[in-house]
C-alpha cells in the first residue's frame, strides 16, 4: 500500500482540527485567518454534513493550521488544551478499544496501529533496554517549523500523559528528553503535564523521547474488558477495508532502518526502486516534504547513534559498525556534523539514566 503525502486528505479533521479551531477561536483569533493558506474558509467547514460524510484534512492544512495558530493566540496553551480533551472522546471507537487494552503496553501497541489517528503528524517508536522503555517521536511527514514541531509535540505529551493517567490513577515516574530549547512558556509545562508530580523534562537534547519503567507498561488494569475492545477493533475493520495508512516517509525510515541494520545497499536508486519510482520521482517525493536522501539517512543514523551512545552506553567503535561506517573516524565527523559535538563531549554533557 502506497504511503499517504503531506497532501493527501487522510486526517480526521473532526479529531484534530475543528478542535483547535474552536480553542483558538475562543481565544479571539478569527477563524478564517486560522485557515489563511489552506484554500478553506470556516464557513464551508461547518455547511459540512459531518455526521454523514465526515471531514478529512491534509497534514499541510492541519500544519498551516498549527502555524498560524502560533503567531495569532497568545497564552501558549492551546497545545496542551487539545492534547488532554483528546483521549478517549476524540477517538470515537479507537478510544473504546484502547479504554478495554489489558495494560499501557497493550494501549502503545495498539497506538502504533492507528498511528494517524493517536499521533497525527508524528511517528512512535518503541525501544527496551535494561529496566527501561523509551518512547521516540519523530515526524512522520518531513521537516517542521519551529512552532510546528514545539505545538505538536506539547499536544502528543499533553494527551499521552492524560492517557497514563485516565488508565492508571496516578501517573508512574517519567523522563522526558525534548529536541528543541527550552520554551519562554514553562510555566505550561508545569501546570498540563504535572512537572511537579514525577514527571522531569529535559530540553535541547537532540532526541524526543519519553522514559518509562519497562515494569509500568505491564501492570494490568483491572477494569479492562476484551470482549469491548474486540468488538471496538472489528467495527474500525470494517470501516477501514484497507490496511491503515501510514505516511511514505514512515514507510522510507522503516525500509532505510531496516536496510541500515542488515548493512545492505543504502542508494537512492536502490530505494526508488524498492517503492516503484525513478531516482527523480523519488527526489521530487522528498523535496515536497522539504527533504533530502541523504538528509533522511542522516537523520536516521543520528538518532540510532545517539540512543546507543547515551542510553546503550556503546563504544564508537560499536557504533560505527552498526551504522554502517567504514571506520571509527568517519563516525566522529558525521557525529559531529550531526549534532555539533563530539561523541565522547555528548557522553560527558547528557546522561539520561
Amino acid at each position: 500500500m502506497k504511503g499517504y503525502e503531506r497532501y493527501d486528505e487522510v486526517l480526521d479533521a473532526q479529531q484534530v482540527l475543528l478542535s483547535l479551531i474552536d480553542l483558538a477561536t475562543q481565544r479571539g483569533a478569527h477563524p478564517d485567518k486560522l485557515l489563511k493558506g489552506t484554500k478553506l474558509f470556516h464557513g464551508d467547514l461547518s455547511k459540512k454534513d459531518l455526521a454523514k460524510n465526515g471531514l478529512t484534512c491534509s497534514a499541510n492544512t492541519l500544519l498551516t493550521v498549527i502555524e498560524n495558530c502560533s503567531k495569532l493566540v497568545q497564552g501558549n496553551e492551546i497545545s496542551f488544551l487539545l492534547g488532554r480533551r483528546y483521549f478517549p472522546s476524540h477517538l470515537g471507537l479507537l478510544g473504546q478499544a484502547l479504554m478495554n487494552c489489558r495494560h499501557l503496553g497493550d494501549m502503545l501497541r495498539l497506538c502504533q496501529c492507528f498511528q494517524l489517528d493517536c499521533f497525527p503528524l508524528m511517528n512512535l517508536q518503541l525501544k527496551h533496554f535494561d529496566n527501561n522503555s523509551y518512547l521516540i517521536f519523530q515526524s512522520a511527514v518531513g521537516k517542521l517549523s519551529k512552532n510546528q514541531q514545539t505545538f505538536i509535540t506539547e499536544f502528543m505529551l499533553s494527551a499521552l500523559l492524560g492517557a497514563i493517567k485516565y488508565r492508571c490513577g496516578i501517573l508512574p515516574k517519567l523522563e522526558i528528553h525534548l529536541d528543541y530549547p527550552e520554551v519562554q512558556h514553562i510555566e505550561q509545562y508545569h501546570v498540563h503535564l504535572n512537572m511537579k508530580a514525577n514527571i522531569t523534562i529535559q530540553f535541547d537534547q537532540q532526541i524526543c523521547m519519553v522514559t518509562i519503567a519497562s515494569k509500568q507498561l505491564y501492570l494490568p488494569f483491572n477494569d479492562s474488558a476484551n470482549s469491548l475492545k474486540a468488538v471496538a477493533l472489528e467495527q474500525i475493520s470494517q470501516s477501514h477495508p484497507k490496511p491503515y495508512p501510514i505516511s511514505f516517509i514512515q514507510q522510507l525510515n522503516s525500509y532505510l532502518s531496516q536496510r541500515l541494520s542488515n548493512k545492505d545497499d543504502l542508494s537512492q536508486e536502490c530505494c526508488a526502486q524498492h517503492f516503484g519510482y525513478s531516482s527523480a520521482t523519488l527526489k521530487r517525493k522528498l523535496a515536497n516534504n522539504q527533504l533530502n536522501y541523504q538528509g533522511v539517512i542522516d537523520a536516521i543514523r543520528s538518532q540510532q547513534a545517539i540512543f546507543q551512545l547515551i542510553i546503550c552506553q556503546h563504544s564508537n567503535e560499536k557504533i560505527a559498525d552498526a551504522l554502517y561506517f567504514n571506520d571509527v573516524s568517519n563516525f566522529r565527523k558525521a557525529f559531529k556534523r550531526w549534532t555539533g559535538m563530539t561523541p565522547n563531549s555528548m557522553r560527558e554533557q547528557h546522561c539520561f539514566n
